[in-house]
């Protein structure tokens, strides 16, 4: 079987959560005998767009770029459709899993099947019912109901000052005619968790089966955490991609009455280094022992490995939660926020807490701190199996009519 992986930006260019399970696929694919492509979109821009072949950890990269005028917005990219027909053409795949459009343009599974090729979806977030991505507006819009699209025009809005509201209102009914009619086209739609499952029925106008595909952990996780003593500072941590919308500054906040009794030691890369800054003043500001170790990739010692605990007060509808994952299958109890798919990944080992606000993170981590039993508690409930990639790989090549689990 062979199978084209679209997705709208790829490794070295950029690795965040979607990206590092389209690489996770596109292996287990290849170890369950499959021949795969990527074609990857690009922040890069070439005067006239292009497509050119790369190779990233022996996958095949197509790696697509728009034309300089070609921004993100309401509207698709000139450029960028007949570069995908014409590659599709080439590489005839029996099958093509979209996982993102934002770069690509919006007619990526219609151009598949315009060749006769099987297309399917994974949606990793709401972008297809938000130009936000993540349903969250600048403060004073709320957010509509169901698929509802009254406030998006104040919300979008507000980054287009050159168009009316008539125009912008014109641009996103378009924008939601043409991802209706690319949706419509899939052989299959796939969500990695209940909670996007449920999101995605109530903000799009999708009608058919969702298939719940969870990513699982990307890797096989041998090695365990050591929990240090009670005559230890509790070593209490984040990691991943650092942006202000994981709430890292609610886990400052909340660790300010602390002292020395805990470590905060966050890892991951930050697109923008003025927010760990911010983290690391605050955390002076509020006496809490503070420790930024970094990007880390996965020939690294995982940041796991040197926590107690581990916190993702996330203010976004995550539809998974990979870290969850990471940290659970190390051995190290989590506590999350409420938002989205988190509490289904720490349903056993972890405590969910109330999204948005410092207090209930504080109550939950002073209750943690103060007791050895209820921290080992949750260590002896975490699961001793997790769901793994391949059995996703396997449940996709089954919706394309190859299903074969690879053990």
């Amino acid at each position: 079987m062979k199978v084209g992986l679209a997705v709208h930006n790829f490794p070295p260019e950029f690795l965040g959560g979607t990206e590092q399970v389209v690489l996770a696929l596109a292996r287990a694919h290849i170890a369950a005998g499959d021949e795969v492509f990527v074609l990857a979109g690009s922040e890069e821009r070439v005067p006239g767009g292009d497509l050119r072949r790369e190779d990233y950890d022996e996958v095949p990269v197509f790696r697509l770029r728009r034309d300089p005028e070609e921004n993100y917005g309401l509207e698709g990219y000139r450029t960028t459709g007949e570069r995908i027909t014409d590659l599709f053409y080439e590489e005839r795949p029996d099958g093509v899993h979209v996982h993102h459009w934002a770069t690509l343009g919006w007619d990526v599974c219609q151009r598949a099947a315009a060749l006769g090729i099987r297309a399917g979806v994974t949606l990793h977030d709401l972008w297809t019912a938000c130009p936000r991505f993540f349903r969250r507006p600048p403060e004073g819009t709320r957010c509509p109901a169901e698929d509802e699209r009254d406030s998006c025009v104040d919300c979008i809005g507000a980054d287009m000052p050159e168009q009316s509201s008539e125009q912008v209102a014109e641009g996103i009914a378009k924008r939601d005619e043409q991802l209706h009619r690319e949706l419509k086209c899939a052989t299959f739609l796939a969500a990695p968790s209940e909670a996007q499952a449920r999101l995605i029925e109530h903000h799009l106008p999708w009608r058919g089966r969702v298939e719940i595909v969870p990513h699982g952990l990307l890797s096989r996780i041998e090695e365990k955490a050591t929990p240090r003593g009670p005559e230890n500072p509790l070593r209490v941590g984040t990691f991943g991609n650092l942006v202000a919308e994981k709430g890292v500054d609610l886990l400052v906040e909340a660790l300010g009455e602390c002292g020395d009794q805990v470590e905060l030691i966050v890892s991951g890369g930050a697109p923008d280094p003025a927010y760990v800054e911010g983290l690391r003043a605050l955390a002076h500001e509020r006496g809490v022992p503070f420790r930024w170790t970094g990007p880390y990739d996965a020939g690294d010692r995982h940041p796991a490995m040197d926590l107690d605990l581990a916190v993702f007060p996330s203010l976004c509808d995550e539809s998974y939660g990979l870290v969850v994952d990471e940290a659970l299958a190390r051995g190290v109890p989590v506590v999350v926020s409420s938002r989205g798919a988190l509490p289904e990944r720490a349903r056993h080992g972890g405590v969910v807490v109330r999204s948005g606000g410092v207090m209930p993170l504080k109550v939950t981590l002073s209750s943690l701190l103060r007791s050895q039993r209820k921290l080992q508690s949750l260590r002896d409930a975490i699961p001793t199996t997790f769901p793994h990639i391949n059995e996703a790989a396997a449940r996709y090549r089954g919706f394309f009519g190859h299903a074969e689990v690879l053990q």
